[in-house]
């Protein structure tokens, strides 16, 4: 199977029947049009920073980078692959942790900078478009961050759960990490400011997939049906954490980062934009609002 690391293989190549490829392909286009194209509403070192924040926040509220039980794996080397958004941070926090193991991530544009870290790669690669350009059974844990709303349920059966399990080891562990993307106790301001940013990135809650129905689509990969989730509360309002004296709120560093595509579809200059962000995090502190969000963990069978 040769070096993971090594420059990958079109996805294509292992796809038997030229009539499953031309279907698939004219999937993906379909998908990357209606879907992908819509992130491009923020600059690339927006949108990186938006992605260590998203980051940073999740591992505050769930007190760790991980839910799936690959610790020990991770110490004795195992080979990861991370898809989605944020995904960047995520590895970056384990190629230090787990210097034995071997890290990849995938993203649509050149903005993954590896480092140093003789253990992590980054790949420039339209996964959404073209596939994961991966062997069978290459990698022991698979991490999907904020990607469950970028596909419907038909698109999630017939393409990317099939994608997904196809380039996992057999025993290996998948996790998809996501939120429901509503928001509870929200005051009108706050509503308004949510909306504008789903609309500015192309999210409708009526695409988004239950996930019931999507753990089910997963499971019909599982012959036992074992793929649990995860369900965690995100405070918006500043909380107390150990990792700090200071209260810890994402909000405030969240609307400054989004400022150029919301500020143009609230058709505001920048003076109005900051009055509206600084009565935004009053009214949530107040109303105490919060999302939540979501871990769905499941390994592949081993036949």
């Amino acid at each position: 199977m040769g070096n993971y690391l090594e420059k990958p293989r079109d996805c294509f190549d292992y796809i038997e029947t030229i009539q499953t490829k031309c279907i698939i392909k004219k999937l993906r286009k379909q998908i990357f049009n209606n879907h992908y194209e819509k992130y491009e509403v923020l600059k690339d070192n927006q949108m990186n920073g938006i992605g260590d924040l998203l980051h940073s926040f999740q591992r505050t509220i769930w007190k760790g980078n991980f839910s799936s039980p690959v610790e020990k794996n991770l110490h004795n080397g195992a080979k990861v692959l991370g898809l989605g958004y944020g995904t960047k941070s995520l590895l970056k926090d384990l190629c230090n942790e787990y210097p034995k193991s071997s890290f990849v991530g995938i993203g649509h544009k050149e903005t993954f900078i590896s480092g140093d870290n003789k253990n992590l790669k980054f790949i420039t690669h339209n996964f959404l478009k073209n596939g994961i350009p991966y062997e069978d059974n290459t990698f022991d844990f698979i991490y999907m961050n904020i990607m469950t709303k970028c596909f419907t349920c038909v698109e999630w059966k017939n393409l990317i759960a099939p994608e997904i399990f196809r380039v996992c080891k057999p025993g290996g562990w998948i996790e998809i990490i996501d939120s429901d993307f509503r928001i509870y106790n929200a005051g009108p301001k706050t509503e308004l400011c949510s909306k504008k940013w789903l609309s500015a990135t192309g999210i409708s809650s009526n695409k988004i997939p239950n996930l019931n129905k999507l753990q089910n689509i997963v499971n019909s990969y599982q012959e036992l049906n074992f793929t649990t989730i995860k369900e965690k509360i995100c405070p918006w309002y500043p909380i107390q954490t150990k990792y700090s004296d200071e209260p810890y709120e994402i909000v405030s560093e969240f609307l400054d980062l989004v400022y150029p595509c919301m500020a143009k579809r609230l058709d505001l200059n920048r003076e109005d934009y900051t009055k509206l962000s600084a009565q935004t995090i009053v009214e949530i502190a107040e109303n105490k609002t919060y999302s939540k969000s979501y871990r769905m963990i499941t390994q592949k069978i081993i036949h």
